[in-house]
Parts: structure tokens; C-alpha cells; sequence
């Protein structure tokens, strides 16, 4: 392990730092490893309700680190392949774990780091923070990070963040459903925390079973989904009725 993410608990909230401050926590192949890890050992804990992912210092994340990708331009297509594989792996483990993730984001949240953000279940945003998909703009698709991006905010946005390659304000991240709250820079941290914490205080076994029919819905028609709903309330009561006994 290198310590590219910091792991600490307050209480029942596990706190996930991105700590390569000198690369603006831009993600290599270490530090996508070790937050892979992080998720999944906070998954299987019982004793973590919620996970607050944030980044060290001037930035929650820059994105891809650009100097490991271009160290390894001579790569074969099969290479790549397996390469970009992680990077997908990775939002879909933060969307794919039971405990609710949160997003603490201050500076810089660009590409990947954006990505982060938006496979969250919840983002808070430092009034300075600056998102956005820069791929398009220094001539790479962005490939990765786009499904997760359409599924959420829709293809008309999402089209305009990532062929433009403009980067946006937490406010205008607001208004277009990529945070859900904006708050001053000091306090995004402490706000996500307080969040979690109340996310706490509720039924853990109906937190658990409210974020897989979240999940679950955005892939199903609403008739699914409505299934999906009224099965999943019943497997609820059945826990209700084993508490009862």
C-alpha cells in the first residue's frame, strides 16, 4: 500500500481521501487500486453505514494521471483494453456498493475525478469547485466516464459537458443535477460528514434496500420498477416481521 487513500472512521462514517496532493490526486493505477480496496473493505464492514469520499488539499481529483498514460504509449490495443477496464471497474463500485457514498468536493474535479462524482449516490460541492470533462479537448474520447454521466443528468447535457469540454461552477453543477448541494469551501467536508451521520441515525437494512432499488430502477422501465418496488417492500416487512419475533 502507498497511502494514495487515507481511510478514517468517525463513528459509523467511513471518511476516503484521495492523497496524491502534488498531482492534484489525478488517479493512477495505485491510487484506483487502493480506493477499489477502500470501497470494498468499507462494503463488508458492518460497523460502516456510510462512505464520504473527498480529495486531500487544493482538489478532489484532476482526473487520469496523464504522465502514467503517456509512460505507457507503446502499449498494445489488448493493453489499453485491460487498462481502461479499471477505471470502469471503479465507478461502478462506488454505484455497485451497498453503503450510501458521498461526494465531498472542493477544487478541481475534472474527467475521472468528475466521474467520481457522479457515480456517488450524494455530492457537496465547494462554492470554488470547478467540474467538468476535459477528454474531448486534449483529442481523447471520452469514453468512460460518459455512461454513468448520461444515465444522470441526460444526453443533452451530458453531450454539451463533454464534446464543449467547458468546465462549470458548483453552482451551475447544481442546476444541471451533478452536486446536489453547494456550500463555502471550509465547510463541504464537515457538511458531507453531518450527512452521513444522519444517514446513521435511520434503518441500516433500509438504507441498504433503498439504494438497490435506486440503483436497480435507473436500468429498468417504470412498470420494472414499480416490481422491483413493491417485491422489495415485501422482503422489507418479512425483516420487520424477524425483528418482531
Amino acid at each position: 500500500m502507498t497511502d494514495t487513500v487515507l481511510t478514517e472512521d468517525r463513528g459509523p462514517v467511513r471518511l476516503l481521501t484521495l492523497n496524491r496532493p502534488r498531482q492534484l490526486n489525478a488517479m493512477n493505477a495505485a491510487l484506483m487500486a487502493e480506493l477499489m480496496a477502500a470501497l470494498t473493505a468499507a462494503d463488508a464492514d458492518d460497523s460502516v453505514v456510510a462512505v464520504v469520499l473527498t480529495g486531500s488539499e487544493r482538489a478532489f481529483s484532476a482526473g487520469a494521471d496523464m504522465k502514467e498514460a503517456q509512460s505507457h504509449s507503446g502499449r498494445s490495443h489488448r493493453a489499453w483494453i485491460q487498462a481502461s477496464g479499471g477505471s470502469t471497474a471503479l465507478y461502478e463500485a462506488i454505484i455497485g456498493i451497498d453503503k450510501p457514498v458521498i461526494a465531498a468536493v472542493t477544487g478541481y474535479a475534472l474527467g475521472g475525478g468528475c466521474a467520481l462524482v457522479m457515480a456517488s449516490d450524494m455530492a457537496v460541492a465547494g462554492e470554488s469547485a470547478i467540474l467538468g470533462y476535459p477528454e474531448v479537448k486534449r483529442g481523447l474520447a471520452a469514453t468512460a466516464v460518459t455512461p454513468t454521466l448520461v444515465a444522470q443528468i441526460g444526453r443533452k447535457w451530458a453531450s454539451e459537458l463533454l464534446l464543449l469540454s467547458e468546465n462549470i461552477s458548483a453552482a451551475r453543477a447544481a442546476e444541471i443535477g451533478l452536486v446536489n448541494r453547494v456550500v463555502p469551501d471550509a465547510e463541504v467536508v464537515d457538511t458531507a460528514l453531518a450527512m452521513a451521520q444522519t444517514l446513521a441515525g435511520y434503518s441500516h437494512d433500509a438504507l441498504w434496500m433503498t439504494k438497490r432499488v435506486i440503483r436497480r430502477s435507473a436500468d429498468l422501465s417504470l412498470t420494472q420498477a414499480h416490481a422491483l418496488a413493491r417485491d422489495s417492500m415485501l422482503v422489507m416487512r418479512g425483516f420487520a416481521g424477524e425483528d418482531a419475533g
